[in-house]
């Protein structure tokens, strides 16, 4: 008795490509890469806090050293690879973008700032591509902005602690 008009095959087909469709104009995309890079500042405060490296980019670690050094963002991929060669990942060399360098951290909060800078390296990716964001896109982002309030508000509270020596106090 009561049925909607059959949808035009083309809406059909954008509905299925874009599930965000019109939700996502230049305005609101810039928005949610400022956002994006909030979160990210965040998450690398977190890794600078423990002493690891905060700037975008790619790092080795040496072998008997607990020290990250930057590959520098000048280096093509055939110099990244003589570097490989001459620096084996068999003899102990370690290599990483900044987003992987807390992956196995000890340190829970390194191990989820990483997690973090990796979710918003994935979003950035979308948006610069120009990919379809999908429902699980949305659903990350809702994720990261529940995380990045946990970390800032985590941050201020960690901030207020001071400790001491036993034989300062």
């Amino acid at each position: 008795m009561f049925r909607r008009p059959p949808r035009p095959r083309r809406a059909v087909e954008e509905a299925h490509s874009n599930p965000v469709g019109p939700l996502l104009t230049s305005d609101t995309s810039d928005d949610l890469r400022v956002l994006l890079d909030e979160v990210d500042a965040a998450a690398r405060a977190v890794y600078a806090l423990h002493g690891l490296p905060s700037i975008p980019g790619h790092y080795r670690q040496a072998p008997d050293s607990d020290a990250w050094e930057p590959l520098g963002a000048a280096l093509s991929p055939a110099e990244k690879w003589a570097l490989l060669d001459q620096h084996p990942i068999n003899q102990g060399w370690r290599y990483a973008s900044l987003e992987q360098l807390g992956q196995r951290s000890t340190i829970p909060d390194v191990r989820y700032a990483s997690a973090l800078m990796s979710a918003c390296q994935g979003l950035r990716l979308r948006l610069e591509t120009g990919m379809a964001l999908s429902a699980q896109d949305l659903a990350d982002a809702i994720r990261l902005g529940a995380a990045w309030r946990r970390l800032t508000e985590g941050a201020q509270s960690r901030s207020d602690l001071i400790f001491t020596a036993p034989d300062e106090g």
